[in-house]
């Protein structure tokens, strides 16, 4: 009977061993499962794109942490898990990359993506970048083949220079000449040009662009102001008229310094009537012009006209589109340019 007790004890004691392991393993089961639930999740983030005559608006959808949107690398705006229904514009030129990045220690990238399709990208006639390195030919960027040709006035000379991301003028017979500048448009009633240029003089009068038809003329300039600048300053001009006018269209920025780097833009809108030049983001001035404008031939670096008032300096990205911008957009437009 005694052995029958003790046998029967350790039977017990194996069979309580056995229920503690089984338990055991089970509660470590679940404590496995339950860790890997409450895991860091994936940061998330979706958009909604609008198309815009400047280029895209995102607007979050849905977002589940801080996150940094990049344009080409460079930070444009942060969202945070409560930013759904705010929005970025972005001023989206062909071959632009897009992308998101989750600002937690993983630093995920969460959209990436490179805009190629003309319903992505503003209203673009033209968009010059200067970064081709050689060649005679000045390519337009926005898909449009209003290409330039790199010349010089005098005979033998080759005409501007490039660097690694500008054209440089010599201020002596450089320029660019673009022929029927009229793809997809040849007439608007509103366009915007964007320029980004450092001239090493500001003692002479200088053309950064000029057309001039039968009927109109505009363009944007930098002229010497006299009196109340300095040698080394200079009045950024913009300019749309009627051709063979007296020039009563021209709108003056407020003074600037030669060699920095600045960023011009100029708009018309002939439903308002008005012109307006920016330097920089800021509006500088504001002017009167009510008639259809003419895209046509386009010069940069030189008068239109004739053979005279050659930049000195570099021009760096032009855009030419065939909207009317309002502040906020030359602002997005002016930041990418800079």
């Amino acid at each position: 009977m005694g052995s029958a007790r003790g046998a029967s004890t350790v039977v017990g004691v194996l069979l309580l061993v056995g229920i503690v392991v089984i338990v055991g393993g089970v509660v470590a089961l679940g404590a496995l499962t339950f860790l890997d639930g409450t895991g860091t999740p994936q940061a998330t983030a979706n958009f909604d794109y609008e198309e815009t005559p400047v280029g895209i608006r995102m607007t979050p959808s849905a977002i589940s942490t801080t996150v940094t949107v990049q344009l080409n690398g460079r930070d444009v705006a942060t969202f945070g898990p409560n930013s759904a229904g705010q929005s970025v514009l972005l001023p989206t030129a062909p071959g632009d990359r897009i992308t998101v990045v989750s600002r937690d220690r993983e630093q995920s990238v969460l959209v990436q993506r490179t805009v190629d399709d003309r319903s992505e990208v503003g209203d673009f006639i033209a968009y010059y970048r200067f970064d081709s390195g050689s060649g005679d030919t000045l390519v337009d960027r926005s898909g449009n083949d209003n290409n330039g040709t790199l010349k010089n006035s005098d005979v033998g000379d080759s005409g501007p220079s490039w660097n690694s991301d500008s054209l440089t003028f010599d201020g002596q017979g450089d320029y660019v000449e673009i022929n029927n500048l009229n793809t997809p448009v040849s007439n608007v009633s509103e366009f915007t040009i964007a320029i980004a240029y450092r001239t090493e003089s500001g003692t002479e009068k200088q053309e950064l662009v000029e057309h001039i038809s039968e009927s109109d003329n505009w363009g944007s300039e930098l002229k010497p102001c006299s009196s109340e600048c300095s040698e080394s300053e200079y009045k950024p001009v913009f300019f749309v008229d009627e051709a063979g006018g007296s020039q009563t269209g021209q709108i003056f920025a407020n003074k600037q310094t030669e060699n920095e780097r600045h960023v011009l833009v100029g708009t018309y809108d002939r439903s308002a009537g008005e012109t307006t030049v920016y330097v920089d983001g800021e509006s500088e001035a504001t002017g009167s012009f009510n008639s259809e404008i003419n895209m046509g031939d386009f010069y940069i670096g030189r008068d239109a006209e004739g053979s005279s008032d050659f930049l000195d300096g570099e021009i760096f990205e032009i855009r030419l589109y065939y909207t009317a911008f309002d502040g906020e957009e030359v602002q997005v437009v002016t930041k990418a340019m800079e």
